[in-house]
């Protein structure tokens, strides 16, 4: 193997290129790598880093520029906006004098001078008022002087049963308890349509 620079028996390989090289064209690297010049970047490289810069620059514009005339076609910026939506003078409130179809307006401090205008009076629509459909109430059966019986329909409870036999002034309470130790019932919820209850005599 001989030196890339002469015809000299090459001793070591360079580190950075891989030529061979002699001990007189190289020491830790060949002379060609440890040449300074060989250090300063190709023309490609600035050619590449100004290409760069130039399209940097020309993003930077175009998102510097661009997006404030989009907000101004669409409407004002939010800092304008909030200025111009405090500073609009509020309209003077007109009160009508009584027994005249004109308007006399009354100005408010701080508020611009408005031009009074006739406001139509609306007329007044009637609506229709739903009326609400009436409940059946039960009706109250006079208590038994006897003992009888009762059938169970669907829909009834024990306190609505007690409610038909409680006599006027009467507690709806005592009397379902009644009919409930009459007939051993222990819960109220387990009447059944169809089922005879017995009523007790007063």
């Amino acid at each position: 193997m001989h030196c890339y620079a002469c015809d000299e028996q090459a001793t070591q390989e360079c580190a950075r290129c891989g030529a061979l090289y002699c001990d007189d064209h190289g020491d830790a690297l060949c002379a060609r790598c440890m040449d300074p010049a060989s250090a300063v970047p190709s023309y490609r490289v600035f050619r590449g880093s100004l290409a760069a810069l130039l399209i940097g620059s020309i993003v930077a514009v175009w998102l510097l520029v661009l997006p404030p005339a989009r907000a101004d076609q669409d409407g004002p910026p939010s800092s304008i906006a909030n200025l111009v939506q405090t500073g609009t003078p509020r309209p003077a409130t007109a009160s009508p004098t009584p027994g005249s179809g004109e308007l006399t307006p009354t100005a408010t401090p701080g508020s611009a001078t408005a031009t009074p205008s006739r406001t139509p009076t609306p007329t007044a629509t009637p609506t229709a008022t739903p009326t609400a459909a009436a409940t059946p109430t039960p009706v109250a059966t006079p208590f038994p002087r006897e003992a009888t019986t009762y059938l169970v329909t669907p829909g009834d409870s024990l306190s609505s049963i007690a409610q038909r036999f409680t006599p006027p002034g009467g507690n709806i309470q005592d009397v379902a308890d009644l009919i409930a130790k009459a007939n051993n019932i222990t819960d109220p919820r387990s009447l059944q349509p169809g089922q005879r209850l017995t009523i007790p005599a007063r």
